[in-house]
């Protein structure tokens, strides 16, 4: 099953959303529609599910009337999300597709050409007290494009598609840590709004011989901060800057943030994470306990660093995408 509605988008990569029907897709739909819309690229709406099955592993039964019966109930799924993304934002094409198979690996399918991947914190059948259910965790950890994770409010209703506040970004100097920068400006640039970036400087571990004072350890961290943050200044100088060096640990500087904040934009993994881990702790920590929706965002190519006359290290912005979004959203 596949649908369209009419929309001048074409050439555009999706924004694509993942629905169950539960209340957190529906705050990730309102969501999808939004950005979508102020992208002005198409909008796929997934909605994935599995036959039951009786039987052995080598003589499986299909079961016809719960088949039928959950076919229909996916359909009236995708219908009702299809309906409701026409209304939030009746300018862009929508796409609804039925798949029949698990929703992860689905959803992980459908991220290779999308430009954006929006799926709620939890769905259907999720564990109670889990704030970010299975199916999340897995597409944000292994999507090759930005994830955003929306988590839907305290008394159980869908997040709103259009809440007021700032971007808040995590910045840590790593190479992953750029790429989420690049996309929190993106985003504050669309919504014509301000960043808040937040640098946790904690103390490291060292011999006591080695020890350096607190304050040139704060003024080191300062500057790092800052000189991540210039190259990004200088081509959107309109949007309001905020950068806030918190001395604890990352994960909770981000989540304090978040309170009030639009979006919080995290990397997959920051400096010292783990090389075999796709998503670091702060970035789980953060989605687990945000109080806004999450970005977790990884690098498509590996940067071009470049030494600026004055001896200090700049992000030279060589992708054509790149150039691209900068050209779009001038």
């Amino acid at each position: 099953m596949t649908k369209a509605t009419a929309g001048n988008n074409r050439g555009r990569r999706a924004v694509v959303v993942g629905v169950d029907g539960s209340v957190s897709a529906q705050g990730a739909l309102a969501w999808a529609a939004a950005e979508a819309s102020s992208r002005h690229c198409p909008l796929r709406i997934v909605h994935a599910f599995s036959w039951p099955m009786l039987g052995n592993p080598l003589d499986m039964t299909f079961v016809g009337d719960m088949n039928n019966g959950l076919q229909s109930a996916a359909e009236w799924i995708l219908t009702e999300a299809e309906a409701h993304a026409r209304e939030v934002a009746p300018d862009i094409k929508v796409i609804a597709n039925l798949f029949v198979g698990p929703a992860a690996p689905t959803l992980l399918s459908e991220a290779q050409a999308a430009d954006l991947v929006v799926v709620g914190s939890r769905g259907v059948g999720g564990f109670r007290g889990l704030l970010v259910g299975s199916v999340s965790a897995t597409v944000a950890a292994h999507a090759p494009c930005p994830v955003v994770v929306v988590h839907p409010h305290g008394d159980g209703t869908a997040f709103p598609s259009s809440p007021t506040g700032r971007i808040v970004v995590g910045v840590d100097g790593s190479e992953i840590s750029a790429a989420a920068i690049r996309f929190a400006f993106q985003q504050a640039a669309r919504r014509h709004i301000g960043i808040t970036a937040v640098h946790a400087a904690t103390p490291t571990r060292q011999h006591p011989s080695l020890r350096v004072p607190a304050d040139i350890v704060d003024q080191i961290d300062r500057q790092l901060f800052a000189e991540a943050m210039e190259s990004k200044r200088v081509l959107f100088p309109a949007i309001d800057v905020q950068t806030r060096l918190a001395h604890a640990h990352p994960a909770q500087a981000l989540i304090d943030a978040s309170a009030g904040a639009e979006l919080v934009v995290v990397g997959s993994h920051g400096r010292g994470g783990f090389a075999g881990m796709l998503l670091g702790s702060v970035s789980q920590a953060v989605l687990q306990h945000a109080a806004c929706p999450v970005a977790v965002v990884r690098p498509h190519r590996t940067p071009s660093i470049k030494r600026s006359s004055a001896g200090r290290l700049r992000l030279a912005i060589t992708s054509p995408d790149e150039l691209a979004d900068l050209k779009e959203l001038s």
